[in-house]
């Protein structure tokens, strides 16, 4: 069975890979670009829906073209800025690390945390709108959104598992097939159709100029989601050639300028066209139905666009795993997240990010326009946080710089990081205050769970290295003045005196074995089976009225912990080995308990002592089997 089920493992997960391949590859940009630019061109897909329901909801979708641009200027003001980031600091821990390194470690935590909830959100968002598209090319599955989300974050999920290293070829075709199809939209979009205003038929009645104005900075802040996929191009520096900070700067700048051109084209379609918003479909698909008017054109739009969110959403799971890794290394997240398994993988990481985003796409069903309004608060807290340490850095460098030209340079810089913080504080806060209710404030709250959570962890792992720290005047620890063997003994047989003899080879000052009295006739039996045997150690009963195991036990080690404090007490519990997982539950789990509530005894020692079952010995070596009891710590 075991065999069977470690070959199942290896043909789901695939064989176990070296240490020695996590080396970065070095890869020039035009290889970069599909790994790691597919998140920023993959908002396409969900980008103009942001626009144009927004300025639905003021009338005024007339304006799609402008805010479109507005939203362009963002997006290359925030793609140039992390492009003087990444030329700085081309390594992998992203904002997270210029955050921390230049503005301290409580910033940081912030800056961690709003990427991971924008990594979620990001994730959900990115298969909600795969689903989309499937119901828009099969709309006899309307209603199964959720459905198709979740089994899209399931495939996506399993993939990450395996690990799969050498997907450059794949994303390459992904990334620049994806690019050729908007083309061909985009020029037949133009040769077929005019610029024409649209139908006053078609929208509300004029609203208010308030309202107006809601509408136009709710278009250009909910367009600016169209920044989402930046902090991966930020840190995908150690995964390019040398010189690395100028290949990742020019990496970044080509995905933000070739997103930016297809943002603006497919919006600038939707107002050609006259879409409203009203109608079901992503602006993609509509834009596209209306263009190629076929099946065929629409098919093509709609298998290339799953196929690059799909892209996008992967490489989400391995900047999650990245992410958390870099923080548990730094004691604000739990450890055991920052250790990889034998297939390389952050199996905790890629589990936790699906869990948590298979949530979100269920809670919300899968509503694209709904999770669009969530994410945008972490992806422009980090980038406030990452333009204040960048302007930090500029200023302590041209202290230090004595050239005029250099001097000019460093000053263009800074500005340029200046305006960037601006514009994002901006952004954030328009989107915090208009889309509040709309959604904001679940990211906002998760960004501050989890920033107190990360406080948390960091106190206690600090707590624990004060408390196990080794004084400079401490001394060699002191040996206790005796040692007490106990050995557990609940009926006469093999193990039991296999225990016995482990106990008696430590040569304890006492030794004694311990029985539980359940029954009172198998007692009996017992201690007269104990007295004919002369096995040199005494045996003590314990009397349990409610027929339990553990109390009695535990009670009785205490009992000579408080006689005794400084004397060691070494209880000896025999353990089953068994071959079969099922055994497991065939056994009493009196004993794994038992052991669990005397580690929290002071000067005391609990020691298993092995079994193996005749099942174990057939299944295999030791290293095969189970423990029937807990794992070990």
């Amino acid at each position: 069975m075991r065999e069977f089920l470690e070959r199942l493992k290896r043909l789901v997960f695939g064989a176990p890979v070296a240490t020695d391949l996590t080396r970065p590859q070095a890869m020039r940009s035009r290889l970069a670009l599909p790994v790691f630019g597919a998140g920023v061109v993959s908002a396409v897909a969900y980008g103009p829906d942001a626009v144009v329901a927004a300025l639905r909801s003021g009338a005024q979708q007339d304006a799609i073209p402008s805010m479109a641009g507005g939203v362009v200027v963002i997006l290359v003001l925030i793609g140039a800025a992390y492009a003087s980031q990444v030329r700085a600091f081309p390594h992998e821990r992203g904002d997270y690390g210029v955050v921390r390194d230049r503005l301290g470690e409580r910033l940081g935590m912030i800056t961690g945390a709003s990427l991971l909830i924008d990594y979620l959100f990001t994730v959900a968002i990115a298969v909600s709108a795969i689903a989309e598209i499937v119901i828009f090319l099969i709309p006899s599955w309307t209603g199964a959104e959720a459905g198709i989300a979740v089994a899209a974050l399931a495939f996506m999920t399993l993939a990450n598992l395996r690990g799969v290293r050498d997907r450059r070829r794949v994303l390459l075709t992904v990334w620049y097939g994806f690019l050729v199809v908007l083309g061909v939209l985009a020029a037949v979009g133009i040769a077929r159709h005019g610029t024409q205003r649209l139908d006053p038929a078609a929208v509300a009645d004029a609203p208010e100029t308030w309202t107006v104005l809601a509408a136009y900075a709710g278009a250009i802040a909910s367009g600016a989601v169209m920044a989402t996929g930046l902090e991966h191009l930020v840190s995908s520096g150690p995964y390019h050639a040398e010189p690395r900070g100028k290949r990742a700067s020019r990496t970044l700048l080509t995905a933000v300028l070739a997103a930016a051109v297809a943002f603006f084209v497919i919006s600038w379609l939707a107002w050609s066209n006259r879409l409203t918003g009203w109608s079901s479909g992503s602006i993609l698909m509509q834009v596209s139905e209306q263009v190629f008017g076929n099946a065929i054109g629409v098919w093509a739009v709609g298998i290339a666009t799953v196929a690059i969110l799909y892209a996008a959403a992967t490489s989400v799971f391995r900047r999650f795993s990245r992410l958390t890794g870099l923080l548990a290394s730094d004691g604000v997240l739990p450890r055991q997240m920052a250790m990889r398994n034998d297939r390389l993988v952050l199996r905790g990481a890629i589990l936790l990010v699906a869990a948590l985003s298979a949530t979100i796409v269920i809670a919300v069903q899968a509503n694209v326009s709904h999770l669009v309004h969530m994410f945008i608060v972490g992806v422009f807290t980090a980038v406030v946080l990452s333009q204040r340490a960048m302007i930090e850095w500029t200023t302590a460098k041209l202290k230090l710089v004595k050239e005029p030209n250099e001097q000019w340079r460093l000053e263009a810089r800074r500005l340029l990081h200046i305006v960037a913080l601006v514009v994002a504080v901006g952004v954030l806060a328009v989107t915090a205050v208009f889309n509040f209710a709309n959604g904001a404030w679940i990211a906002i709250v998760l960004i501050v769970l989890v920033v107190v959570m990360m406080h948390s962890i960091k106190r206690h792992y600090a707590a624990v290295r004060a408390d196990i720290a080794i004084d400079r005047e401490a001394k060699a620890p002191s040996l206790p003045s005796a040692t007490h063997g106990i050995v557990l003994v609940a009926q006469m047989h093999r193990p039991a005196l296999h225990a016995l003899a482990y106990a008696k080879a430590a040569r304890h000052s006492t030794l004694k074995a311990v029985t539980v009295q359940i029954d009172r006739g198998a007692a009996v039996a017992l201690q007269r089976r104990w007295a004919t045997m002369n096995l040199g150690a005494p045996l003590v009963v314990l009397d349990s009225p409610y027929r339990d195991l553990v109390g009695p036990m535990l009670e009785y080690v205490k009992r000579m912990h408080r006689a005794s404090p400084r004397e060691a007490v070494f209880v000896y519990v025999p353990e089953y080995i068994v071959g079969r997982w099922w055994e497991q539950l065939l056994h009493n789990r009196s004993t794994a308990r038992l052991r669990a509530q005397l580690l929290n005894v002071p000067n005391v020692v609990v020691s298993a002592v092995p079994w193996m079952l005749e099942s174990a010995r057939r299944e295999g070596p030791v290293d095969d089997v189970v423990i029937d009891g807990p794992e070990p710590q």
